[in-house]
């Protein structure tokens, strides 16, 4: 494995542990991870990982994008182990491939304090959410990231943490105890659109244990549906999905459920096209007014009334859009 750490972290028992856990590692200074990551490189960047720090790691989320308050994206790292066809860290990121962990965990944790300082006579917590860059839960045994800010958001009264995952790796989450700031939003879809666009990804009744067995012990749960796909059949399918799930997980014991479309800018819409040239669901999409490449409104209202049939309407935050009756 080739490994490109920043000079600064030479001695970081953090970038030591990540280079550890990989075999015969062969390790490269660099002085900053954007000059190897922001350039076109000729080789497989797969087998490369790049350790670095990162100074400003929160950005405010937009309107309606998840809980009703403010909210921030939460980056620590940088591309996914999965390879989802529809995702937009394909054309997001100049380098989609080499996975890249910042590791200077206490700045990040000062970002956060002062950041909560602008909000703390907010009666309403502020949520971080931590896995929209990559999937935390994933890489979890490497980069340690719940170790250390699940403990971390616990101290802090008015905020809040979401793992957002398609990942069963939970078996380590277990040995924390008593967790009340921190989610773990499972990513969920029909096994038919796990196999089709979903690669690398654990299997739907394999998400479904997992969720089960956090619920078991105590752990506050999310189910996230999104995106929702225009597939060939996609009302037989999701009816059938839906009918399915019901009967595996009690709704009633998940704290949030999430759904939405699928959904780009004009501009990010147009990149995925030329790197995605033949992902059938890119062209049942229509340019709204919004700003948005989106599903036509009839294909979002079926899907937000059956999901709203099934779960019901108390239980459901649609991300980024509104639900018209």
């Amino acid at each position: 494995m080739l490994i490109y750490l920043e000079k600064n972290l030479q001695e970081n028992e953090r970038a030591k542990h990540i280079i550890s856990f990989y075999k015969n590692p062969i390790v490269l200074p660099i002085d900053n991870y954007k000059n190897i990551f922001d350039k076109n490189i000729s080789w497989n960047t797969e087998k490369s990982v790049i350790i670095a720090s990162l100074n400003n790691a929160l950005t405010q989320v937009p309107e309606n994008y998840g809980f009703p308050w403010e909210g921030f994206f939460f980056k620590n790292s940088l591309n996914c182990v999965y390879d989802c066809r529809y995702c937009y860290l394909k054309w997001a990121l100049k380098n989609n491939n080499m996975q890249v962990f910042f590791v200077n965990y206490e700045d990040m944790q000062n970002q956060i304090k002062k950041t909560l300082e602008q909000f703390k006579k907010s009666q309403y917590p502020i949520w971080f959410y931590s896995s929209d860059y990559s999937d935390n839960l994933a890489t979890d045994l490497i980069s340690e990231f719940s170790d250390f800010f699940i403990p971390f958001f616990e101290t802090l009264p008015n905020a809040r943490m979401e793992i957002r995952t398609k990942s069963t790796n939970i078996s380590h989450l277990l040995k924390h105890k008593n967790i009340t700031h921190t989610e773990i939003a499972f990513s969920l879809s029909p096994q038919e659109i796990i196999k089709n666009y979903e690669q690398k990804t654990p299997l739907l009744d394999m998400r479904i244990e997992a969720i089960n067995t956090l619920i078991k012990n105590n752990w506050k749960v999310g189910l996230r549906f999104l995106p929702l796909l225009e597939v060939k059949n996609y009302r037989e399918i999701y009816t059938d999905f839906l009918k399915y799930i019901s009967k595996k997980i009690d709704f009633s014991k998940i704290n949030s459920i999430f759904l939405g479309g699928l959904m780009y800018t004009y501009e990010d819409y147009n990149k995925i096209l030329q790197k995605e040239k033949t992902l059938d669901v890119l062209y049942k999409l229509e340019k709204n007014e919004d700003g948005f490449y989106r599903e036509n409104r009839e294909v979002r209202t079926w899907f937000y009334d059956i999901f709203s049939e099934y779960i019901g309407d108390k239980k459901l935050s649609i991300c980024l859009d509104k639900k018209k009756n």
